[in-house]
């Protein structure tokens, strides 16, 4: 099989929002898709092993912000290469709260989203969910694919500098 041929498959990148019991926690998606309009119905898939997904299940609710295309990379590591169990990944960006969870400054768009259905996939669970609310602003959404090209690197060595400079807490 060719994974040169499934990473044609174009999509973003986004980050989850949920509360946790002692912060904020999060992670990176790419598997986020809308899937009807009425009622508004997205579906998405996220790694089975982490906190973020345990959240989702637990609560039911959750956010999603659009990375923008000029998102600094650090964002990316920041949210993908670090575990919500030691981490306050908020901590580290721009973010407001909206109606108990956070969401991105400078996001694209963002959707506070409600769980109506949960598969799971041995490794990923798949989730169906109601948005029901959902704003945007005036950016361009990053691509998964300009992601590859020309911020990957980028975002890994904007984490390892982080990383010189901050400890991250351990409960």
């Amino acid at each position: 099989m060719s994974q040169a041929a499934l990473d044609k498959i174009n999509y973003g990148l986004y980050v989850t929002g949920v509360q946790d019991t002692n912060w904020f926690g999060g992670n990176i998606i790419d598997a986020f898709m809308q899937v009807t309009v009425t009622p508004p119905t997205v579906m998405f898939s996220a790694m089975n092993k982490n906190r973020t997904t345990e959240i989702i299940l637990e609560k039911g609710e959750f956010t999603v912000s659009a990375l923008p295309s000029d998102v600094h990379p650090f964002y990316i590591s920041n949210f993908g290469f670090q575990s919500s169990r030691k981490a306050d990944k908020w901590a580290n960006v721009p973010f407001e709260v909206v109606d108990g969870l956070p969401v991105l400054k400078n996001a694209a768009a963002c959707y506070r989203c409600k769980v109506i259905d949960a598969k799971d996939l041995t490794t990923h669970t798949l989730f169906f969910c109601e948005v029901v609310d959902a704003w945007m602003s005036e950016k361009e959404t990053l691509v998964y694919r300009e992601y590859q090209r020309s911020m990957k690197p980028l975002a890994s060595s904007s984490f390892m500098e982080f990383q010189k400079t901050h400890v991250s807490p351990v409960l």
